[in-house]
């Protein structure tokens, strides 16, 4: 049986449209191209060789759609795929990211048909229809990324408009390197919070320092943060600021609440988006 072959265009670097595929899934995938159905679940391409695909629900179940193959950002990506089937049924996934003028050209082969035996038609024919079914959401995803929708420049004239983890609340932040400090400006409806700028970076370099998933713990400046947190992490006299990273006294909390968002949309870490308890980690 021949594979599925498909090939479009998309006006960003191989760069942006490998990242938005594998590491924020999440962002675009729907859900109705899943095994729960659950609303909010998360999708995690583990970032190297023999790393799991999955689906995480929000009340922490977990569901395998297969196993990377080779993890080559930003020009290639291969990984074996068995949604909603047995393992022993996987088919194969090849991606390539190939810079052009202004735009990358994006080519899918998905093959291994023939393995399957009598199933191998029925199942082709399904995955034909899922990938037309698929790919108009990544699409309109990096062309939100264009027009500075949900994932934009995070400018005072283009701030990012984001969710909590949980989901409950929209909030919109922006970089402001004009301030002292230089400080991520965070607005919750008529209220201003600042972090040091900084803490971007320095969060993205102790989530790689600890190389796994971490609670957030948010809370608010005047209550305690549960240990080994990223809440705790964010007021800890042994971060690289001594202290909090909160700039503006009696706000300087819910630090977990509104910073990984952002590093979630620079495509520096997985956040989890289940209503209470989530985690994240650098990606």
């Amino acid at each position: 049986m021949e594979p599925i072959e498909l090939e479009f265009t998309v006006a960003c670097s191989p760069e942006h449209a490998f990242d938005l595929w594998a590491g924020r899934t999440s962002v675009w995938w729907p859900t109705g191209h899943s095994v729960s159905g659950e609303p909010g679940l998360t999708v995690t391409f583990e970032p190297y060789r023999g790393g799991r695909i999955f689906e995480r629900t929000p009340q922490g179940v977990e569901h395998d759609w297969g196993e990377v193959l080779a993890w080559e950002r930003p020009e290639r990506l291969r990984y074996l795929w068995h949604l909603r089937q047995d393992r022993a049924d996987a088919t194969e996934v090849e991606i390539s990211f190939t810079a052009g003028r202004d735009a990358t050209t994006v080519r899918i082969v998905h093959l291994g048909w023939e393995r399957l035996g009598a199933k191998g038609p029925d199942l082709l024919a399904r995955n034909r229809r899922g990938w037309a079914g698929l790919l108009p959401h990544y699409e309109q995803a990096l062309e939100r990324l264009e027009e500075g929708g949900t994932l934009a420049e995070g400018t005072r004239e283009q701030p990012w408009v984001l969710k909590t983890p949980s989901g409950q609340s929209e909030f919109t932040a922006y970089r402001d390197e004009a301030l002292d400090p230089p400080a991520l400006v965070v607005q919750v409806g008529k209220t201003e919070l600042r972090y040091q700028l900084r803490c971007l970076e320095d969060l993205r370099a102790m989530l790689e320092a600890h190389g796994d998933w971490m609670p957030l713990g948010s809370a608010d400046e005047q209550k305690p943060a549960a240990e080994e947190t990223v809440e705790a992490w964010a007021r800890s006299p042994d971060n690289p600021v001594g202290g909090w990273y909160g700039l503006k006294k009696g706000l300087r909390g819910r630090f977990a609440n509104y910073v990984p968002p952002v590093l979630e949309v620079l495509g520096r870490a997985e956040v989890e988006h289940a209503a209470r308890n989530n985690r994240m980690r650098a990606s």
